[in-house]
């Protein structure tokens, strides 16, 4: 062989070599991990307070009334409770005597909650109605003296079979897609009415009215043909609904969207996926790498998102002591998918040292999922004991913050083994809308009732592909509030089942429309990893909000908190808002009438309402 030909064949064997080793590091990356590289640099969120201000104007009184003995209605006021608190609005309990001493107000709102009214009197409801006052009432009650002032034209009592669906004859707040009656997420006993001619219809459900507006007096009335009102779901309709019987309405916003990846990084399935294999021909890693890693990367730049992922060191079911280190046996694409979170300015929490949920054989937990119990709190602090070292061994200097339950099922017994094994733990992120399924975590937002270290995160939705009853979920938490908690599964798209037979293709652009279609509709909500949104839900919970209305100016004050500040603004559908351009900036939310988003920039903002011109 001649000497040329030898240099020659040195050089290509050596660039081969060299590609080779590069396409090995970019897979794999192992370039040592330094802590400077996993530093979380955690958000701020400047909090400021009104100076002392003489706002004029009436203040908003919500009254509340349940008969003790209605259980329906119990329930109703608990729900609503809690979604007043969450868009930072109060409303005072009253009996039924204490009624009677209420004065009629255009900022005043006496909220029905149950079904049975018989401690009410009727003539003092409508004494209040002429006068000017406002009543919301949550759940359909059958009363046919009250059908004039409820704006009924005739009522035939209640219909002898449940209703299904939802359906939108006016915005009260947009973005909420129709479901039909297939579809059971609301399933309502109703009234067989017809309402008066003069009666704005807002929503109904195969063809029944269920919430309308009537003007009666000086007054209105808001009627809820329906008990759906005990669910979770709706709370954002129940909240802007108040907004219908008033002149003006301002509720906050939170202004939040975070997007978990679940099970990641994580062990990765070296198992060929037909799925994969029919439309890309790539292995699974293959495909997790330069297919489903690239699409989720481009998203989070082109849509801003923050990701938090929550990390799962095997998916074996061993649960008994001794358990075996994870350290050294760990797939090297777990540094380097994890890393690439981090360099997008991620956060990455715990899933589980496996996936068996932390709940011992005393504990409740659905047969059918095949899990295998812990048998004790011991073993259960051994297996996260062994994850934290391993993430201190994968991304030294990150510090973990955020736990998600492997199937969202957790009890008593694994919250106190997270808070002894993982001190630095102080969010659990389970879901908002458990169902009845045996063992699964609901929660609401905010601090934890019996661990009160804990934060508490929920999910509100999950997946590429969104039906219509997951896109009421989303879009009912921002009217409630302002917030987005979304989870999605690497391998949802290798799951025949969960996809739907669908490739990734298909999910991706679904997942990606919804994305695009969340930014233009609700560009105000700020892309935040879990734990920096924790962090601003409790600055916004813990600051205080005052609002003063009248005819022609609406003022609104604050103390501790967030600036800027986000708000839904409802006004007279003849008036406009107009603010100080320091002040703020305001925007008509689209398809309605009367609502506007605001956002405030300054602690006090005053709202000019200057009619429209014809």
């Amino acid at each position: 062989m001649s000497r040329k030909l030898i240099i020659f064949t040195c050089v290509i064997v050596s660039v081969l070599l060299l590609g080779v080793g590069l396409q090995t590091i970019r897979t794999v990356d192992l370039f040592p991990l330094s802590s400077a590289r996993n530093v979380y640099q955690e958000a701020q969120f400047p909090v400021k307070s009104s100076v002392q201000s003489s706002a004029t104007g009436d203040k908003l009184s919500l009254y509340m009334y349940t008969n003790p003995k209605d259980s329906v209605g119990n329930k109703v006021k608990v729900n609503l409770q809690t979604a007043l608190g969450l868009a930072k609005l109060h409303a005072d309990s009253i009996t039924a005597d204490e009624l009677r001493t209420i004065k009629p107000n255009p900022w005043t709102v006496i909220l029905l909650t149950g079904e049975d009214i018989s401690e009410l009197d009727q003539t003092v409801i409508q004494s209040y109605l002429n006068e000017g006052g406002r009543l919301l009432a949550y759940t359909r009650f059958y009363a046919p003296e009250w059908n004039d002032m409820l704006g009924i034209e005739s009522n035939n009592g209640f219909i002898e079979r449940t209703i299904h669906g939802i359906e939108v004859n006016q915005t009260v707040f947009p973005g909420y897609p129709n479901l039909p009656a297939s579809n059971e997420l609301f399933s309502n006993s109703m009234l067989d009415i017809k309402l008066k001619p003069q009666v704005n219809m807002y929503l109904s459900a195969e063809g029944t009215p269920m919430l309308w507006k009537n003007n009666y007096g000086q007054g209105s009335v808001v009627f809820w043909n329906s008990t759906s009102s005990i669910q979770k779901v709706g709370r954002g309709l129940m909240v802007q609904s108040i907004g219908l019987a008033l002149d003006s309405l301002v509720t906050s916003q939170v202004a939040i969207r975070s997007l978990n990846i679940d099970d990641f990084p994580s062990p990765v399935p070296l198992v060929v996926n037909p799925l994969i294999r029919q439309e890309y021909g790539l292995s699974t890693p293959e495909f997790y790498e330069r297919i489903w890693w690239e699409d989720m990367a481009r998203f989070a730049k082109l849509y801003g998102w923050k990701y938090t992922g929550l990390m799962i060191g095997n998916y074996q079911n061993q649960t008994s002591s001794p358990l075996p280190t994870l350290l050294g046996n760990y797939p090297k694409i777990m540094p380097y998918f994890g890393s690439k979170l981090l360099g997008l300015g991620g956060e990455i929490g715990v899933h589980g040292y496996n996936h068996q949920s932390l709940v011992t054989p005393e504990e409740p937990i659905n047969s059918n999922l095949g899990y295998v119990p812990w048998p004790d709190k011991a073993s259960m602090v051994e297996s996260l004991q062994h994850m934290v070292e391993l993430a201190n061994s994968l991304f030294p200097g990150h510090e973990l913050k955020t736990y998600v339950p492997p199937s969202n099922v957790l009890n008593k017994t694994g919250k106190a083994a997270i808070a002894e094994a993982v001190p630095s733990i102080d969010i659990i992120a389970s879901l908002v809308y458990a169902g009845e399924e045996e063992g699964f975590l609901e929660q609401e937002f905010g601090v934890d009732s019996e661990f009160p270290q804990f934060t508490n995160f929920p999910r509100i939705s999950s997946g590429y592909w969104l039906d219509d009853s997951m896109k009421f979920y989303v879009n009912d938490v921002i009217a409630n509030f302002g917030l987005v908690n979304h989870f999605v599964h690497p391998d949802d798209a290798l799951d025949i089942k969960r996809s739907s037979g669908k490739g990734w293709k298909f999910l991706s652009q679904q997942f990606e429309a919804w994305m695009a279609s969340l930014n233009k509709s609700y560009s105000y909500l700020q892309p935040l990893t879990v734990r920096d949104a924790v962090k601003k839900l409790s600055i916004y919970s813990a600051g205080k909000v005052d609002v003063h209305y009248s005819q022609d100016v609406i003022t609104i004050t604050t103390k501790d908190e967030l600036v800027p500040m986000h708000y839904t603004v409802r006004v007279p559908a003849n008036r406009t808002p107009e603010i100080p351009k320091e002040a703020g900036v305001l925007t008509r939310m689209e398809h309605t009438d009367g609502l506007w988003h605001l956002e405030a920039r300054q602690p006090t903002v005053t709202l000019q309402l200057k009619e429209m011109k014809p």
